[in-house]
Protein backbone atom coordinates (compact mmCIF):
# COMPACT_ATOMS: atom_id res chain seq x y z
CA UNK A 1 0.00 0.00 0.00
CA UNK A 2 1.30 3.49 -0.74
CA UNK A 3 0.41 6.60 1.32
CA UNK A 4 -0.79 9.76 -0.58
CA UNK A 5 -0.94 13.36 0.57
CA UNK A 6 -3.06 15.20 -1.42
CA UNK A 7 -1.82 19.26 -1.86
CA UNK A 8 0.99 19.40 -4.68
CA UNK A 9 1.59 19.65 -7.70
CA UNK A 10 -0.49 17.28 -9.62
CA UNK A 11 -2.42 16.07 -6.61
CA UNK A 12 -4.23 19.01 -5.86
CA UNK A 13 -4.43 22.11 -3.86
CA UNK A 14 -2.89 22.84 -0.21
CA UNK A 15 -5.88 23.82 2.55
CA UNK A 16 -4.38 27.24 3.42
CA UNK A 17 -5.80 29.75 5.64
CA UNK A 18 -7.16 33.27 4.21
CA UNK A 19 -3.87 35.69 3.95
CA UNK A 20 -1.86 32.54 2.73
CA UNK A 21 0.36 30.70 4.78
CA UNK A 22 3.74 32.54 4.16
CA UNK A 23 2.64 34.93 7.50
CA UNK A 24 2.70 32.26 9.88
CA UNK A 25 5.07 29.12 8.48
CA UNK A 26 6.79 27.64 6.13
CA UNK A 27 4.72 25.18 3.85
CA UNK A 28 6.35 21.40 4.49
CA UNK A 29 5.51 19.71 1.25
CA UNK A 30 5.93 15.43 1.18
CA UNK A 31 6.06 13.31 -1.64
CA UNK A 32 4.86 9.57 -1.19
CA UNK A 33 6.12 6.80 -0.19
CA UNK A 34 5.45 2.99 0.87
CA UNK A 35 3.78 1.66 3.75
CA UNK A 36 5.95 -0.73 6.71
CA UNK A 37 3.69 -3.15 8.59
CA UNK A 38 4.27 -2.41 12.58
CA UNK A 39 4.05 -5.76 14.10
CA UNK A 40 2.68 -4.12 17.34
CA UNK A 41 -1.09 -5.00 18.64
CA UNK A 42 -3.48 -2.22 18.51
CA UNK A 43 -0.72 0.68 17.51
CA UNK A 44 -1.65 3.74 19.74
CA UNK A 45 0.96 6.22 19.23
CA UNK A 46 4.67 6.42 17.57
CA UNK A 47 7.73 9.03 18.77
CA UNK A 48 10.99 9.22 17.19
CA UNK A 49 14.24 8.21 18.87
CA UNK A 50 18.04 9.08 18.01
CA UNK A 51 19.90 7.26 15.30
CA UNK A 52 16.95 6.43 13.09
CA UNK A 53 14.86 4.53 15.38
CA UNK A 54 11.15 4.74 16.27
CA UNK A 55 9.35 4.09 19.51
CA UNK A 56 5.80 2.37 18.96
CA UNK A 57 3.25 2.18 21.87
CA UNK A 58 -0.02 0.16 22.15
CA UNK A 59 -3.26 0.44 24.27
CA UNK A 60 -3.10 -3.26 25.37
CA UNK A 61 0.29 -3.75 26.66
CA UNK A 62 3.33 -2.84 28.90
CA UNK A 63 5.85 -3.47 26.28
CA UNK A 64 6.46 -0.70 23.49
CA UNK A 65 8.19 -1.18 20.69
CA UNK A 66 11.80 -0.05 19.06
CA UNK A 67 11.68 -0.09 15.74
CA UNK A 68 15.37 0.15 14.23
CA UNK A 69 16.52 1.70 10.98
CA UNK A 70 16.79 -2.14 9.53
CA UNK A 71 13.15 -2.64 10.25
CA UNK A 72 14.04 -4.87 13.21
CA UNK A 73 11.63 -4.38 16.18
CA UNK A 74 12.56 -5.03 19.57
CA UNK A 75 10.41 -4.57 22.82
CA UNK A 76 11.04 -3.04 26.06
CA UNK A 77 8.95 -2.91 29.23
CA UNK A 78 7.44 -0.13 31.05
CA UNK A 79 6.92 -0.35 34.86
CA UNK A 80 4.13 1.02 37.03
CA UNK A 81 1.58 -0.02 34.25
CA UNK A 82 0.57 -3.01 36.67
CA UNK A 83 0.27 -5.34 33.65
CA UNK A 84 -2.76 -2.53 32.05
CA UNK A 85 -1.47 -0.26 29.36
CA UNK A 86 -4.07 2.36 28.41
CA UNK A 87 -0.91 4.10 26.39
CA UNK A 88 -2.24 6.43 23.82
CA UNK A 89 0.33 8.72 23.87
CA UNK A 90 4.64 8.83 23.74
CA UNK A 91 6.99 11.61 23.37
CA UNK A 92 10.45 11.62 23.85
CA UNK A 93 12.99 14.36 24.93
CA UNK A 94 16.07 13.46 23.87
CA UNK A 95 18.41 16.28 25.95
CA UNK A 96 17.42 14.91 29.36
CA UNK A 97 16.44 11.63 28.33
CA UNK A 98 13.00 11.42 29.43
CA UNK A 99 10.26 9.24 28.01
CA UNK A 100 6.50 10.74 28.34
CA UNK A 101 3.97 8.33 27.81
CA UNK A 102 0.04 9.39 28.20
CA UNK A 103 -3.13 7.11 29.60
CA UNK A 104 -5.83 7.91 28.05
CA UNK A 105 -8.50 6.53 30.29
CA UNK A 106 -6.34 6.68 33.82
CA UNK A 107 -5.95 10.91 32.20
CA UNK A 108 -2.34 10.09 33.54
CA UNK A 109 1.19 10.82 32.58
CA UNK A 110 4.47 9.14 32.86
CA UNK A 111 7.93 10.23 32.63
CA UNK A 112 10.38 7.55 32.36
CA UNK A 113 14.24 8.08 32.72
CA UNK A 114 15.47 6.26 29.40
CA UNK A 115 18.73 6.74 27.26
CA UNK A 116 18.17 4.10 25.03
CA UNK A 117 21.83 3.97 23.73
CA UNK A 118 22.89 2.71 27.34
CA UNK A 119 20.19 1.08 29.32
CA UNK A 120 17.04 -1.31 27.77
CA UNK A 121 14.00 -0.95 29.93
CA UNK A 122 13.35 3.07 31.27
CA UNK A 123 13.01 3.98 34.88
CA UNK A 124 9.78 5.16 36.21
CA UNK A 125 10.62 9.00 37.94
CA UNK A 126 7.18 10.59 38.14
CA UNK A 127 3.44 10.12 37.47
CA UNK A 128 0.60 12.53 37.51
CA UNK A 129 -2.95 13.48 36.77
CA UNK A 130 -3.86 15.34 34.04
CA UNK A 131 -5.86 17.97 36.04
CA UNK A 132 -9.29 20.50 34.16
CA UNK A 133 -9.91 17.35 31.02
CA UNK A 134 -12.99 17.28 31.14
CA UNK A 135 -15.62 15.07 28.92
CA UNK A 136 -15.70 11.42 28.58
CA UNK A 137 -12.75 8.82 30.00
CA UNK A 138 -12.52 7.02 25.89
CA UNK A 139 -12.23 11.13 24.42
CA UNK A 140 -9.21 12.00 26.78
CA UNK A 141 -5.34 12.38 26.33
CA UNK A 142 -5.04 10.85 23.10
CA UNK A 143 -1.59 12.54 21.44
CA UNK A 144 1.48 13.82 22.50
CA UNK A 145 4.97 15.10 21.62
CA UNK A 146 7.83 16.94 23.29
CA UNK A 147 8.62 20.41 22.38
CA UNK A 148 12.34 21.79 22.62
CA UNK A 149 12.84 25.16 24.61
CA UNK A 150 15.07 26.52 21.10
CA UNK A 151 11.10 26.49 19.20
CA UNK A 152 8.82 27.21 21.64
CA UNK A 153 7.19 29.77 21.92
CA UNK A 154 7.61 30.24 25.58
CA UNK A 155 11.49 29.80 25.58
CA UNK A 156 11.10 26.76 28.26
CA UNK A 157 10.91 23.26 26.74
CA UNK A 158 7.14 22.06 27.02
CA UNK A 159 5.01 19.10 26.87
CA UNK A 160 2.02 19.03 24.28
CA UNK A 161 -1.23 17.18 24.65
CA UNK A 162 -4.18 16.55 21.94
CA UNK A 163 -7.35 15.92 24.27
CA UNK A 164 -9.53 14.02 21.60
CA UNK A 165 -12.56 15.32 21.90
CA UNK A 166 -15.85 16.66 24.03
CA UNK A 167 -14.11 19.22 23.77
CA UNK A 168 -11.09 19.49 21.12
CA UNK A 169 -8.42 20.79 23.12
CA UNK A 170 -4.62 21.57 22.82
CA UNK A 171 -2.91 21.76 26.34
CA UNK A 172 0.93 22.64 26.83
CA UNK A 173 2.78 21.08 30.17
CA UNK A 174 5.82 22.11 31.91
CA UNK A 175 8.24 19.05 30.66
CA UNK A 176 9.17 18.64 34.18
CA UNK A 177 5.47 17.08 35.04
CA UNK A 178 3.43 19.94 35.87
CA UNK A 179 -0.73 18.60 36.34
CA UNK A 180 -2.54 22.02 34.85
CA UNK A 181 -2.28 22.27 31.45
CA UNK A 182 -2.19 25.72 29.87
CA UNK A 183 -5.06 25.67 26.83
CA UNK A 184 -4.02 27.14 23.42
CA UNK A 185 -6.39 28.88 21.59
CA UNK A 186 -6.98 27.25 18.15
CA UNK A 187 -7.12 28.73 14.89
CA UNK A 188 -10.86 29.05 13.94
CA UNK A 189 -10.41 26.58 10.94
CA UNK A 190 -9.07 24.11 12.38
CA UNK A 191 -12.24 22.04 14.01
CA UNK A 192 -14.02 22.72 10.64
CA UNK A 193 -11.02 20.25 9.35
CA UNK A 194 -10.23 17.88 12.25
CA UNK A 195 -13.56 16.24 13.68
CA UNK A 196 -11.21 14.99 16.07
CA UNK A 197 -7.49 15.50 17.39
CA UNK A 198 -5.76 12.05 17.46
CA UNK A 199 -1.70 13.00 17.21
CA UNK A 200 0.93 15.31 17.77
CA UNK A 201 4.59 15.85 16.21
CA UNK A 202 6.97 18.65 16.11
CA UNK A 203 8.54 19.11 12.92
CA UNK A 204 12.55 19.71 13.20
CA UNK A 205 13.08 22.10 9.95
CA UNK A 206 9.98 24.03 10.72
CA UNK A 207 9.30 24.10 14.04
CA UNK A 208 5.70 23.50 13.54
CA UNK A 209 2.95 21.56 15.21
CA UNK A 210 1.62 18.52 13.37
CA UNK A 211 -1.64 17.52 14.21
CA UNK A 212 -3.82 14.48 12.89
CA UNK A 213 -7.48 13.64 12.82
CA UNK A 214 -8.85 9.94 13.05
CA UNK A 215 -12.26 10.92 12.17
CA UNK A 216 -11.15 13.41 9.03
CA UNK A 217 -7.84 11.40 7.96
CA UNK A 218 -6.44 14.76 7.43
CA UNK A 219 -2.97 16.32 8.79
CA UNK A 220 -2.75 19.85 10.56
CA UNK A 221 0.28 21.86 10.18
CA UNK A 222 0.24 24.56 13.07
CA UNK A 223 2.80 27.39 14.07
CA UNK A 224 2.49 28.37 17.30
CA UNK A 225 3.45 31.71 18.50
CA UNK A 226 2.49 34.41 21.69
CA UNK A 227 -0.43 35.74 21.79
CA UNK A 228 -0.78 38.04 24.99
CA UNK A 229 -0.39 36.20 27.67
CA UNK A 230 -1.28 33.00 26.34
CA UNK A 231 -0.03 30.95 23.17
CA UNK A 232 -2.18 30.30 19.70
CA UNK A 233 -1.73 28.06 16.98
CA UNK A 234 -2.42 29.57 13.59
CA UNK A 235 -3.26 26.96 10.78
CA UNK A 236 -0.25 26.53 8.09
CA UNK A 237 -2.12 24.01 6.02
CA UNK A 238 -3.93 20.54 6.00
CA UNK A 239 -3.68 17.72 3.69
CA UNK A 240 -5.62 14.23 3.83
CA UNK A 241 -3.57 11.31 3.90
CA UNK A 242 -4.60 8.70 1.60
CA UNK A 243 -3.99 5.07 0.04
CA UNK A 244 -3.04 3.54 -3.41
CA UNK A 245 -6.57 3.78 -4.04
CA UNK A 246 -7.26 7.07 -3.05
CA UNK A 247 -9.21 6.20 -0.38
CA UNK A 248 -8.47 8.08 3.03
CA UNK A 249 -6.10 6.18 5.70
CA UNK A 250 -8.55 4.98 8.54
CA UNK A 251 -7.51 5.29 12.42
CA UNK A 252 -4.64 7.70 11.96
CA UNK A 253 -3.35 7.10 15.84
CA UNK A 254 0.46 8.32 15.45
CA UNK A 255 2.56 10.97 14.21
CA UNK A 256 6.70 11.43 14.04
CA UNK A 257 9.42 13.17 12.24
CA UNK A 258 12.84 12.24 11.85
CA UNK A 259 15.62 14.06 11.94
CA UNK A 260 15.39 15.19 8.10
CA UNK A 261 11.74 16.02 8.37
CA UNK A 262 10.31 12.72 7.22
CA UNK A 263 6.86 12.49 8.77
CA UNK A 264 5.63 8.86 9.68
CA UNK A 265 1.69 8.58 9.76
CA UNK A 266 0.80 5.65 11.95
CA UNK A 267 -2.62 3.82 11.22
CA UNK A 268 -4.30 1.47 13.49
CA UNK A 269 -6.11 -0.71 11.54
CA UNK A 270 -4.19 -2.10 9.45
CA UNK A 271 -0.94 -2.04 11.62
CA UNK A 272 0.74 0.33 9.40
CA UNK A 273 3.36 3.29 9.22
CA UNK A 274 3.06 5.22 6.33
CA UNK A 275 6.65 7.03 5.75
CA UNK A 276 6.07 10.29 3.85
CA UNK A 277 9.53 11.85 2.63
CA UNK A 278 10.09 15.34 2.46
CA UNK A 279 10.70 17.74 -0.47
Amino acid sequence: MTSRVGGWGSIGTINTPAGGASRVGEVARFTPAQQVNVPVKEASDVAALPGGRLLIVGDTSDKVGVLGPDGKLSKIKLEGLDGVSQLEGVAYDPVHHNLFVSREESRQVLRYDWNPDKRKDPELKHTFEVKHVGGPENKGLEGLTFLDGAVSPTGMPQLLAAKEGKPRELLMFDSRGGKTGTKIDLDPGLKAICKDFSALAVDPKTGDLFLSSDESSTVAQLHLQKKGDGIEAKLVQSFPVRDSKDKPLARIEGLAFNERGDLFVLTENDGGLHKLSRQ
